[in-house]
This record gives C-alpha cells, sequence and structure tokens, in this order.
C-alpha cells in the first residue's frame, strides 16, 4: 500500500492543531487539576500546579505523550485517506 505523503502532512497538522482550536477536558480526579487536549485521543496534558519551582518555561508543568500523538496522526489519515477514496469513486462514475 502506498503511503500519501501530502494526506499523511495534512493529518498531522491537523492533529497538532486540534490542540490549538478544540477545547481541552478539565479533570480534578487526584486533587491534581489538569487539562488535557488533543482528537480523537488525549495526547497533551497541562497540569495546573501552584508551585511550579520558580520556572520560566511555558511547558513546564506539561505531559506530551508522542505514541498517542502518532496513533491520532494514523485515524486522521485514516479518516482522509477514505474521504478522497470515496471521492475519487464518486466522480469517477459520475464522469462514465
Amino acid at each position: 500500500m502506498k503511503i500519501h505523503q501530502k494526506i499523511l502532512n495534512w493529518s498531522a497538522w491537523l492533529a497538532v492543531l486540534a490542540v490549538f482550536f478544540l477545547p481541552g477536558t478539565l479533570n480534578n480526579d487526584n486533587k491534581i487539576l489538569r487539562t488535557e487536549y488533543g482528537f480523537p485521543l488525549r495526547f497533551l496534558t497541562d497540569y495546573h500546579v501552584s508551585d511550579s519551582n520558580g520556572s520560566i518555561w511555558f511547558i513546564s508543568d506539561m505531559h506530551i505523550n508522542v505514541l498517542i500523538y502518532f496513533v491520532n496522526v494514523l485515524f486522521i489519515y485514516a479518516g482522509m485517506h477514505v474521504i478522497v477514496y470515496i471521492k475519487k469513486r464518486l466522480t469517477k462514475k459520475s464522469v462514465e
């Protein structure tokens, strides 16, 4: 099976942009307030800690799960690939 680089590139960018444009889920399970981001699976977690050891870094209280990010990219890639395949089949039949 051939991997379409353009669709893979778009799916990787959509997985990253989902963090910025889709709202996160706020959790307070273990007395630690955190917000989880990502679509369809949550791969970025922002912990809201009152004392961050004086760190000036923006991402010091964040956890990024790269494996789940790649799974998201694969899910989005599969969805976009199916949409492109159906579109090609419909336009091919309408031309004939």
